[in-house]
């Protein structure tokens, strides 16, 4: 059965108000890319930062047991009226890289860390064990004396 959000083809949201937007409305496509261009302060970073993405985040933590909440920062939902067809998304957040004031500049991700995440709820392992990577646990067990055949060494080569 697909998740309710899946029934349509649209993120809606209607009425944003996060910093500095004043009732923001716009439908957005899914599982489209779609990108968002304008002057510096027109408010790109605060209608997909901070209200989509900030309610994505916010129900991916709802998905968390209680007690894994409880260390976690709470956060509220975004100033907007509605929100609509919205799905839990891995973040891709922006971040200022060196003294340049603008965050458009640079974009450093932490994707590596999401994707752990990912392949570890969605993957099933086929290599063995997951002791098969570990490297502290031994990987032969044995009772008695071994023996080596030193022919498959290489040659000793003397120092002098």
């Amino acid at each position: 059965m697909p998740h309710a959000a899946d029934s349509h083809d649209l993120i809606r949201v209607q009425g944003a108000r996060e910093n500095n937007l004043k009732d923001v409305s716009v439908d957005l496509p899914k599982r489209r890319l779609t990108v968002f261009t304008g002057v510096s302060g027109s408010g790109k970073s605060s209608l997909v930062f901070g209200t989509i993405a900030s309610e994505s985040r916010r129900l991916i933590d709802e998905t968390y047991s209680a007690f894994l909440q409880g260390f976690m920062p709470s956060l509220a939902r975004p100033d907007v009226d509605h929100l609509e067809g919205l799905t839990t998304a891995i973040i891709v957040d922006q971040e200022r890289m060196g003294a340049n004031p603008r965050s458009t500049v640079g974009t450093a991700t932490d994707a590596n860390a999401m994707l752990r995440i990912l392949y570890s709820r969605l993957g099933q392992p086929h290599v063995g064990p997951p002791t098969a990577f570990s490297f502290n646990v031994p990987t032969r067990k044995a009772s008695g004396s071994m023996t080596t055949d030193k022919g498959l060494f290489l040659p000793e080569v003397g120092v002098s």
